[in-house]
């Protein structure tokens, strides 16, 4: 069987090779003036991992302690995907405002991809920004107060035959998100 064959990763294992992976490049990127965001585990996995494998950044716990791997370098970062973030608590809204707060006052929210979910931790469902359980406006008005000046980066819009290639869809979100940010 497959399944028997293949080899799980630990949560000690992703960890060691997270540490490995900042150690040897985070000098390099710093003194040339390079900032690298990191991505969460998308989507959480549920308690155990899936097939053997543990997703450390699956939890605002591990973005934290990711952060926490180098905590003076600049370059050093997130690549903050307030979708995924959302889906690993069964409160999105509370966890998606309170992990910007967190993280964008540590200076370390380098990209958004600014996009939202109905349901929270192991079932959810990607939607249209305007139509989830993380309170979009409250999100810009967090990214604001934290001094972030980045982009917001439309990301997962639902599929549809009624646009197959989702420009239009990705056209709305991007339309919904200058909106917002010029409401804020």
């Amino acid at each position: 069987m497959l399944a028997n064959t293949i080899p799980g990763v630990t949560e000690a294992q992703g960890w060691e090779c997270l540490e490995r992976f900042v150690e040897a490049v985070l000098p390099t990127a710093e003194q040339e003036g390079v900032r690298l965001a990191g991505h969460p585990h998308d989507p959480a996995y549920p308690p155990g991992g899936l097939n053997g494998v543990q997703h450390v950044l699956g939890s605002t716990a591990g973005l934290r302690r990711f952060l926490d791997l180098a905590p003076g370098n600049r370059s050093h970062g997130l690549n903050f995907c307030q979708g995924t973030v959302a889906e690993m608590s069964p409160a999105p809204n509370a966890t998606v405002q309170a992990a910007i707060r967190e993280f964008g006052a540590r200076g370390r929210i380098f990209m958004v991809h600014f996009r939202n979910i109905r349901g929270g931790y192991c079932d959810f469902h990607e939607v249209f920004p305007d139509e989830g359980d993380v309170d979009m406006a409250e999100s810009i008005r967090n990214y604001r107060a934290v001094g972030y000046d980045g982009i917001l980066c439309p990301d997962h819009v639902p599929l549809s035959d009624l646009d197959p290639g989702r420009e239009r869809f990705f056209a709305f979100a991007l339309g919904y998100t200058r909106g917002l940010l010029q409401a804020a």
